[in-house]
């Protein structure tokens, strides 16, 4: 089979830098547990690949989590950034911290409050109940959100002027839509446009498929947002060729590529590099 790589391939620089802080929290703590309060990256194979290595994932309610540690136990806060509440609970109860958010949403979340200081209201552009999204909902009760599936109840915006800000991880080329949507209600709203490099440059790159493609896959996380949204401009794209999202090898294999000639892999920010090179081995073999 004739197999391209879409690129970039691997992790962006939000994720690289996560996971070395990570390996220089357990360097720094060689004899402790290392906590990580939630997915650390969208991936569950990244996850699993830091079990093996002795770090401990955290998967309930964050602020139930953070309260059955002990004084002295180090934690680490996940690249997708977190509320500020969580620092004043790690302090309180003597916790190392280390805070590998990711600096493009923590740049946002600064944004937010320099807004929210200046007696503005924010409409946040994001997906309910992801971490970014939780972040930046947490720095004040005049930060909505605009979900990207029920969109907004615009009665509770009252300022002429809001300011606009988005999840870094958002559909590209869906984005403006919400801007318009915003700017009909809100002619005056002041509007930035926070999409991730990473996360634009791989969306953009999949509309540069060769067009006779009749095999596109995206390998990536269902959690992560950023794969699920390169899944999607893929799917809407090339109605001609047959286009699945995996975590792995092997789920990829019990997918039926059978007469499929010309194949090309795309993958998440957060998504390891060996598990793209294993299915574009295994294609290129077919």
């Amino acid at each position: 089979m004739e197999v391209a790589l879409i690129k970039p391939q691997g992790f962006c620089s939000g994720v690289t830098r996560a996971i070395k802080l990570a390996k220089q929290a357990k360097e720094e703590h060689p004899d402790k547990n290392i906590y990580i309060l939630g997915m650390l990256a969208h991936n569950q194979i990244l996850i699993n690949d830091l079990s093996k290595e002795g770090f401990i994932t955290l998967t309930g309610d964050e602020f139930k989590e953070i309260e059955k540690l002990n004084e002295g136990d180090i934690l680490i806060f996940t690249a997708h950034g977190h509320s500020e509440k969580l620092d004043k609970i790690a302090s309180d109860k003597g916790l190392i911290t280390y805070d590998a958010t990711c600096f493009k949403v923590k740049d946002n979340l600064n944004k937010i409050k320099k807004e929210i200081e200046a007696n503005h209201q924010v409409i946040y552009i994001g997906q309910s109940g992801h971490k970014e999204s939780n972040a930046a909902l947490s720095v004040s009760k005049n930060v909505s959100l605009y979900d990207t599936k029920l969109l907004i109840n615009y009665h509770l915006i009252t300022d002429c002027s809001p300011f606009v800000i988005n999840q870094t991880t958002l559909n590209f080329y869906e984005l403006k839509g919400y801007h318009n949507d915003i700017l009909k209600h809100f002619p005056n709203a002041r509007i930035e446009n926070e999409i991730c490099n990473a996360t634009r440059i791989r969306q953009e790159a999949i509309l540069k498929i060769d067009k006779d493609t009749d095999l596109i896959v995206i390998v990536g996380h269902s959690k992560s947002s950023n794969s699920n949204k390169l899944f999607d401009i893929a799917k809407a794209n090339y109605p001609q060729a047959l286009v699945v999202m995996v975590n792995n090898l092997e789920e990829f294999k019990k997918i039926d590529i059978k007469n499929k000639r010309k194949a090309t892999i795309g993958s998440g920010a957060s998504t390891p590099q060996y598990i793209v090179d294993e299915i574009y081995k295994y294609l290129l073999a077919i």
